[in-house]
């Protein structure tokens, strides 16, 4: 399993692994925006603990020009 290391808005390293990656552009919206991941663990409008596993955080940030976002 490879890892990417990133730092959130806290300066806290962040493990990106590729399975994790799959996962996150597994998301039809998300088609094009693997560069903003890092942009929204520095800069997120929200950031949510899991429900799933209390180690971890959700971090997300709206952006216009995803399929979701891009509505009008």
């Amino acid at each position: 399993m490879v890892a990417t290391l990133l730092l959130d808005y806290q300066s806290r390293p962040v493990r990106l692994t590729d399975e994790r990656l799959e996962h996150i552009l597994a998301h039809p919206e998300m088609m094009g925006m693997t560069a903003l991941i890092a942009e929204t663990l520095k800069n997120p409008q929200l950031v949510r603990q899991s429900r799933s596993d209390e180690t971890a955080a959700l971090y997300y940030r709206f952006y216009t020009q995803t399929t979701i976002g891009n509505w009008r």
